[in-house]
């Protein structure tokens, strides 16, 4: 629980409601809390000197302005800690009527600027007091430094006093703080701002835990909810959640949140940029459904790990009721919708999560829900964040299967946010298919090359027990070494050598060359760095030097000339000349336009800049803009180029609610579509047939869509007599 809290005051409502939470925490933790109040007198100085330009005559002398600025800056400073002390007058009342104890803190500078030093390190400009009793001004920060208040001479006229900068500094108060509670508005809220403006920069960069308060709800009682995923920030905020909520009596709702819509985004809007024939040559529908079996089961995998961490972590906390639940979603998204829901008078969440990129102040998804959430927020920050506050579960001591070293390393390739799902389901394939009781379909042929002494372990023979030791094995196609060859017929429930640990397959180069094979298409491969080396720098490297040779000029807004006009160079001078464009020439794009094909990934974008310009050549366009872009998809879409797409979308929004219901331990599938399944599988139907259609249009000599129907037909006699003569 929190013991020294840090409450900045401006004497609006949500400055109040923010001493009410902080009262709250410190009545059940003993501790205590420190008031504040920013003011700039500075600033008042510097626009105090913009305006002495306008004063009277008798005023403009040297030695009168000399005389007005000392005046102004004593006189201004003075009114600013009445009123500063006025606003914490207020807080005191509320902590004295709760037995709460206060410490009252004055600072000087630009607001968010002394609240962020103060709340990191304790590090705010304390001013010296004006004029203060020292029975007040011993309840102050600083207290013990009071300069004289203001002077009068005999006249009534102030006096201008000669000040040294030090004497305006009582300097730092040196506390050190457990939490920052701050209201999210101050007293300038517009209808349409979503937080403050010293507010949204103090959350930026405060170090420190920080309550941002939103509504005058008490912590007692009620209901809070907290985020987990998976990193050792959430699960230090988790126990933050756990202690208070035993100390409020409140109940915990715990969420782990995965986007299971995010890859079919992106690669659908990769595929609508594309022609049919690019589409196919991608492979769209073995991508889709690499992403619903391998990532999204391996994000619901993950999710389902984070929450199982949170309730071993709740064990600790027997008095708290926990209920946890996975969202399907846009993180940020799917907690708000799930906020209101159940309307929680707090929040909780990391200041960062598990993808935190060094550098930045916050994660995307914590400032949303700062910026759109309804309720108090709790953001935990990140000091004192160590990797053991990640609970241990059962699936933590599951040993992997053996990696040879060529493998390991092409694995590491992968980025660091997939590389566990990826090697999760690498480890699945090898296992499937070479371990205990697999299925049979690559068994065979791997036994019948032991059987011909093709495959052998290279640096050590099997056991006679079935293991082996550490070997390198067979990697990327290379030439088996000197070794003792495997035995040729592993008995039933064996696994096919090589072998690693307990006698579990190893996963060598050739079998992870397999399984990326089997589960990703080979520019997915290329793009996500499993490719070999030597395939990835020549695929960019060709990529690139085919981009250099794409036109680029003017914008989507500049108006089309009467007569287009291009420039090139005389053939006989030598000069650059402008000329009339002819259909031969190049196609420029527009600046925006090759913005977004730059969406497209390296890989591919030749491809896709080649397409969308054959389609401007036939439509007699000199440039392409996004407009033009927008054409040529709609094209596609009238010619009903996408029958098949349209099934497989409907495919692939089957799996994804199958998914989503699985995240939430229901049947997805309606009785109809059950009942459907079943007369299929009683009629022999074994596979979906939308595979079945995309294997065998697969095998067709040609493609339909990019060939005339007499090319068509001559290239199909063509196949069927080469079938008819070979049978």
């Amino acid at each position: 629980m929190y013991r020294e809290v840090f409450v900045p005051v401006d004497n609006s409502d949500h400055s109040h409601w923010a001493v009410d939470r902080a009262i709250e925490i410190c009545k059940r933790s003993g501790g205590h809390i420190t008031g504040n109040h920013v003011y700039a007198a500075r600033l008042h100085d510097v626009r105090f000197r913009q305006l002495e330009t306008g004063l009277p005559a008798q005023f403009q002398s040297a030695k009168e302005i000399k005389r007005q600025r000392k005046i102004h800056d004593k006189l201004i400073e003075k009114g600013l800690q009445l009123i500063s002390d006025s606003f914490l007058d207020q807080t005191a009342k509320s902590c004295e009527a709760e037995g709460v104890p206060l410490t009252r803190q004055l600072l000087e500078g630009i607001h968010y600027e002394e609240v962020t030093r103060e709340a990191n390190r304790g590090e705010g400009r304390l001013p010296s007091l004006i004029g203060f009793d020292p029975n007040i001004a011993d309840k102050y920060d600083g207290g013990d430094v009071v300069r004289s208040d203001v002077i009068l001479d005999d006249d009534g006229r102030i006096v201008a006093e000669d000040e040294e900068q030090d004497e305006k500094l009582a300097g730092s108060s040196d506390r050190h703080y457990d939490l920052l509670a701050i209201g999210a508005h101050g007293i300038g809220k517009q209808p349409y701002s979503q937080l403050g403006g010293m507010v949204s920069r103090v959350i930026r960069q405060v170090e420190k835990d920080t309550l941002i308060v939103k509504d005058d709800r008490p912590l007692d009682g009620g209901s809070w909810v907290i985020c987990v995923d998976g990193s050792s920030y959430a699960y230090k905020a988790m126990r933050h959640a756990l202690e208070m909520a035993r100390e409020f009596g409140v109940k915990l709702y715990v969420c782990s949140a995965f986007d299971v819509e995010y890859h079919h985004a992106v690669f659908g809007n990769i595929k609508d940029i594309l022609s049919a024939q690019a589409a196919k040559v991608f492979k769209f529908e073995e991508q889709e459904e690499l992403h619903n079996n391998i990532i999204d089961k391996g994000l619901l995998k993950l999710a389902q790990a984070n929450l199982k961490r949170a309730e071993v972590m709740a064990e600790e906390f027997p008095d708290v009721e926990v209920e946890t639940q996975i969202l399907v979603g846009k993180p940020f998204q799917c907690i708000l919708q799930w906020v209101e829901e159940i309307e929680p008078s707090l929040l909780i969440l990391a200041r960062h999560g598990g993808h935190r990129v060094e550098g930045t102040d916050m994660g995307s998804q914590a400032e949303n829900l700062c910026r759109l959430a309804p309720t108090n927020i709790l953001l935990v920050g990140t000091t004192d964040v160590r990797p053991d506050d990640i609970p241990w579960i059962e699936e933590d001591g599951e040993t992997g299967l053996e990696w040879s070293p060529d493998a390991e390393v092409r694995i590491l390739r992968v980025p660091p946010f997939a590389l566990g799902i990826a090697r999760k389901a690498v480890e699945e394939y090898v296992l499937d298919n070479y371990g205990p009781g697999a299925n049979g379909v690559y068994k065979e042929d791997v036994i019948v090359r032991a059987t011909n002494g093709v495959l052998a372990t290279n640096g050590a023979s099997a056991t006679s027990n079935g293991t082996s030791g550490a070997t390198n094995g067979v990697a990327n196609g290379g030439a088996p070494a000197d070794a003792d060859v495997v035995e040729a017929d592993p008995t039933p429930g064996e696994s096919v050598p090589p072998l690693g640990e307990g006698g579990l397959p190893m996963v060598t180069g050739d079998r992870l060359d397999e399984a990326i094979q089997k589960l990703l298409p080979t520019h997915m491969q290329l793009i996500m760095g499993i490719g070999t080396a030597e395939e990835l720098v020549l695929a960019e490297v060709k990529a690139e030097e085919a981009m250099k040779r794409t036109r680029v000029h003017g914008l989507d807004a500049d108006p089309e000339p009467e007569t287009p006009m291009i420039s090139a160079t005389c053939p006989y001078s030598g000069h650059p000349i402008n000329r009339e464009r002819t259909a031969s020439d190049p196609v420029e794009w527009t600046q925006e336009a090759f913005e977004r094909l730059r969406l497209v990934p390296l890989i591919a974008r030749p491809l896709a800049r080649n397409t969308v310009e054959r389609f401007a050549r036939e439509n007699a366009f000199w440039r392409v803009t996004t407009p033009v872009m927008d054409e040529n998809k709609q094209a596609m879409i009238d010619a009903d180029e996408f029958d098949m797409d349209t099934m497989l979308v409907m495919f692939r929004e089957l799996q994804t609610k199958q998914i989503q219901a699985a995240a939430e331990g229901v049947d997805g599938l309606t009785p109809e579509m059950r009942k459907f399944i079943e007369e299929a599988k009683a009629s022999g139907v074994t596979r979906c047939p939308i595979r079945d259609v995309a294997e065998s249009a697969e095998q067709c000599p040609v493609d339909l869509k990019t060939v005339s129907p007499d090319d068509a037909k001559a290239a199909i006699e063509q196949f069927m007599n080469k079938e008819t003569s070979e049978a």
